[in-house]
């Protein structure tokens, strides 16, 4: 549990040497304009940290970790995940690797819950008890503590398995081609130029003008809210 700046360096050495990291975050977006960043939790092969940025001082160095395409960046169901990375970075993981995705690839239901791919791949039992819960309050109960460490801890083990599925399939450019597609849509409402008020409902009747009037009181709520 990482809740000090002297934690994170230590944090950050060992996962600079990881060719792989299970990542996971936990957020409060219900009542801000960008989610708040609550908890981050990344597993290794050989370690699971549950960072608190709350506590564990500036992230950027972790981020950049996350951009480098020689580091494999495992989520489940990770569009959020991905949004948080770009939200913080300026830019997406580099090289992501979904296993709801890969696992719908290789013949799983989609999409598949967490729990139900640990227990179809790999055969282990968890709980999701915590999902409800207001990751802002502190200090964390064990409970919370125990969920975040669950929410990566079998990540790697299911990259590894869906991998070796994928390429015995011969899907694995398959899998590449939606995960760089999924990384794509989940950050193209922010990029700059998005055109996000053409998902205004109700605009499908309106001429140019009234068009041009409704992408400018998208744009000043936009600004507004802020």
């Amino acid at each position: 549990l990482v809740t000090h700046p002297a934690q994170m360096a230590g944090c950050l050495e060992h996962l600079a040497a990881a060719p792989a990291v299970g990542f996971d975050t936990e957020f409060v977006g219900e009542d801000a304009y960008r989610p708040e960043l609550c908890l981050v939790q990344v597993a290794t092969a050989e370690q699971l940290f549950v960072i608190d940025p709350f506590a564990a001082g500036p992230l950027d160095d972790f981020w950049k970790l996350l951009l480098d395409p020689a580091r494999v960046t495992v989520t489940h169901a990770g569009r959020e995940d991905i949004r948080m990375c770009y939200f913080q970075s300026g830019k997406p993981p580099a090289n992501l690797f979904d296993v709801q995705l890969a696992a719908g690839l290789v013949g799983l239901p989609y999409p598949i819950g967490y729990a139900g791919l640990v227990g179809e791949v790999l055969g282990q039992r968890m709980s999701k008890g915590e999902t409800l819960t207001d990751w802002r309050r502190r200090p964390l109960l064990p409970a919370q503590v125990r969920y975040a460490f669950d929410d990566v801890r079998f990540l790697l083990p299911a990259w590894k398995k869906l991998s070796d599925r994928l390429k015995r399939l011969k899907r694995a450019a398959w899998a590449a081609e939606e995960f760089a597609t999924f990384v794509r849509k989940a950050v193209a409402d922010e990029e700059p130029g998005a055109e996000r008020w053409r998902r205004v409902k109700g605009i499908g009747g309106l001429d140019r003008r009234g068009l041009a009037v409704a992408r400018e009181v998208f744009a000043w709520r936009d600004r507004f809210a802020e």
